[in-house]
């Protein structure tokens, strides 16, 4: 399956000031986007709104990832509400007058990185940022974040936000255990090492746990994160057997330092799409595999070592690190590891819509 997703981000402007403060941060904004304005003052720089605004901005936001929003904050609400469906799947949203003196995060603060956007915007055109969710009010960590932020987020943590982030944002005491250092905001949270875990969970004050390990948890105030920050970009001669492809796996671990249920996804070349091995090995680690053309990886594969023999294989030199950079939006970590005709690189998992 290929698969080469960038966040989107949409900034509507009504009036002609609000278009002029749209195109000032887009130029600022390292980011894709696409500014859109009412007819009357599209040019070629804008994309016209078609029909009513209210409906438009709805059609966007069922589109986008981020959806910014320059005009009074009643007309985004209007015209969002019919659309709002889950704080996991719904867009950030900011809306922020024609001169950003105010830069609100509306909707989709943690999950959405609304709050996190809407302060980068506020810092890039010299606003206020508008922050409202409780533990940002208090300077704690939030559950949400803390997952989002390794890419640990499930279904299964729903239940758990609203309590945790009351707990941290009244200052109750919530443990924190990590079993590797995934994170270092600890705002709020009563850091615990391995030793003293188990009296912990033997008690009854709420824990957040991170962990590659399945827990089983027989206690509704044990928040449990499995952190996958990592994706794993590969190559393989074809045929290999699946488990000497899965030893190279798991020696690349061992030197990267990195438990295997890290890895959120295996990407590849498209011409591996059906090698049995990597198949193999994305079942076992229950994560998606995802592949990409040569015309994709050839973007970027000058930026790693080549292999001639590769190149006259599949046309492009570099395709564990190259798939990996593709993948994450350049976030490669590591070297190529090869082991007996197979090729691993690591690169970080892009959380950030």
């Amino acid at each position: 399956m290929q698969n080469n997703h960038q966040s989107t981000y949409a900034i509507v402007a009504l009036t002609e000031v609000g278009k002029k403060t749209a195109l000032t941060l887009q130029e600022k904004l390292d980011k894709k986007s696409t500014v859109y304005t009412m007819p009357k003052i599209s040019d070629e720089r804008t994309v016209a709104l078609q029909g009513s605004p209210v409906k438009a901005i709805a059609t966007l936001f069922t589109e986008v990832d981020v959806l910014i929003c320059i005009m009074a904050t009643g007309i985004v609400v209007r015209s969002i509400a019919p659309v709002v469906a889950d704080k996991a799947a719904d867009p950030a949203v900011i809306v922020m007058d024609e001169k950003a003196t105010n830069v609100i995060s509306l909707l989709s603060g943690h999950l959405g990185g609304a709050n996190t956007i809407a302060t980068q915007i506020a810092e890039l055109l010299g606003g206020n940022p508008v922050i409202t969710t409780a533990t940002d009010v208090q300077n704690v960590a939030a559950l949400d974040t803390l997952a989002q932020s390794v890419n640990g987020w499930r279904s299964e943590l729903r239940p758990f936000i609203k309590p945790f982030n009351s707990y941290l944002g009244s200052k109750k005491t919530v443990y924190f255990y990590q079993e590797k250092p995934w994170v270092s905001d600890f705002r709020g949270l009563t850091v615990i090492g391995k030793d003293d875990l188990e009296n912990v969970l033997q008690g009854s004050d709420p824990i957040i746990v991170m962990t590659t390990e399945q827990m089983d948890v027989f206690r509704d105030d044990v928040a449990v994160i499995y952190p996958k920050p990592y994706i794993l970009g590969v190559g393989a001669r074809k045929d290999v057997a699946a488990d000497v492809f899965a030893q190279g796996f798991h020696l690349f671990c061992q030197q990267e330092g990195i438990h295997p249920n890290e890895i959120a996804k295996i990407v590849s070349i498209d011409v591996k799409k059906e090698e049995h091995a990597i198949l193999e090995l994305a079942k076992t680690l229950s994560c998606p595999f995802e592949t990409f053309t040569k015309e994709q990886l050839l973007v970027v594969a000058d930026k790693y070592p080549q292999s001639e023999f590769v190149k006259k294989t599949v046309g492009v030199g570099s395709v564990a690190l190259a798939s990996a950079d593709v993948a994450s939006g350049g976030q490669v970590l590591t070297d190529r590891f090869a082991k007996d005709g197979c090729t691993y690189a690591l690169a970080k998992y892009p959380v950030q819509r």
